[in-house]
């Protein structure tokens, strides 16, 4: 536990097996240049993207920039060294569920 004036507070017992998993390809992608954070193409499944009709491409392009804007945060915070605070946790566990909801719509879109 930090004292440091508006360190994100830690977790008591570490997030989710589910989003730990998450967080780790996530930060993988984001580590290897897969994921670039100011290209939201680079979240995209190509294959997948462009078999979509052109409107659901806008509502994922409208997402996947929502979603880079998350995952910069999350990023900050992980290389930060806060990768077991309340903050870290509720953003990923937010894009995981933005993304499997997004994914139950439009297939595997997202390479994440």
């Amino acid at each position: 536990q930090s004292d440091v004036i508006n360190a994100p507070k830690n977790l008591p017992s570490g997030m989710s097996q589910e989003d730990q998993s998450f967080l780790e390809t996530l930060i993988q992608l984001v580590d290897s240049g897969k994921i670039n954070l100011y290209s939201p193409s680079s979240l995209l499944n190509q294959t997948v993207y462009t078999q979509l009709s052109e409107q659901d491409q806008g509502k994922v392009d409208m997402e996947a920039i929502n979603m880079l804007s998350t995952i910069r945060q999350i990023h900050g915070l992980y290389k930060a060294g806060f990768t077991q605070t309340f903050q870290i946790e509720n953003l990923v566990r937010h894009l995981r569920l933005l993304k499997e909801r997004l994914e139950g719509i439009s297939g595997d879109v997202f390479i994440i």
